[in-house]
């Protein structure tokens, strides 16, 4: 969990390697389905333009087509989710939809980030339009600017990274996360880092309450 910005990407990036994970990021899924063309993708489009969220069945028929593709492929130790659930109602379903195998949460992380470092990340992402690779203009750039490492394509800011989106999207944040925290405070899922330093140093305090987690 965190807010846009707050680096959960880079974080799930590298921990889900480490132990065996498959990342599952609503974020991406929706992405691909934007630039797919299809119905659904410019529905998403336009949501996300917007600073809006993808309604929660969307998102949760989504997330269960993608789970079923994991578990049908087999190789996977678990999933790591990047980004999901965003609401109580999503919580609720994906606990539902993780019964029906007989799976559960085992550590929920909240990378915590002080608002103006959020918009400050977010107003300097880019994003190549080819491969979709992302990259943060003080933290992360490209060699060359405005045209990504990987494939050359050409980096843009997408709209929700925008000001005015940027803003609705932080406070639509904080009012659909504060229950879904509490949610998963009450369960003892619930762990707190803090996203205001080097990416290194919090993947080390992810990987710490992931290795408690393990041996509790």
């Amino acid at each position: 969990m965190g807010a846009q910005g707050s680096g959960k990407g880079t974080q799930a990036a590298l921990l889900g390697p480490k132990y065996g994970l498959v990342r599952l990021a609503t974020g991406d899924m929706f992405r691909a389905a934007i630039a797919s063309r299809s119905e659904l993708g410019l529905e998403l489009e336009g949501i996300l333009a917007r600073g809006d969220l993808v309604p929660d069945d969307l998102t949760n028929n989504l997330v269960r087509e993608r789970l079923a593709e994991i578990a049908a492929a087999g190789e996977a130790k678990g999933v790591l989710f990047d980004g999901f659930p965003r609401t109580a109602e999503q919580a609720l379903a994906l606990d539902a939809i993780l019964a029906e195998s007989g799976q559960s949460l085992s550590a929920v992380i909240e990378i915590d980030v002080p608002r103006p470092v959020l918009i400050d990340r977010m107003a300097g992402r880019r994003v190549c339009v080819t491969c979709g690779h992302v990259y943060q203009l003080e933290t992360n750039p490209p060699k060359v600017a405005g045209i990504c490492d990987v494939d050359g394509g050409e980096l843009v800011q997408r709209d929700d990274d925008k000001p005015e989106a940027i803003a609705r999207r932080l406070a639509l944040y904080d009012e659909l996360t504060a229950t879904l925290a509490n949610y998963y405070r009450e369960q003892g899922l619930l762990r707190q880092v803090n996203g205001d330093q080097a990416v290194e140093a919090v993947a080390a305090e992810i990987d710490a309450v992931l290795s408690s987690k393990d041996a509790g």
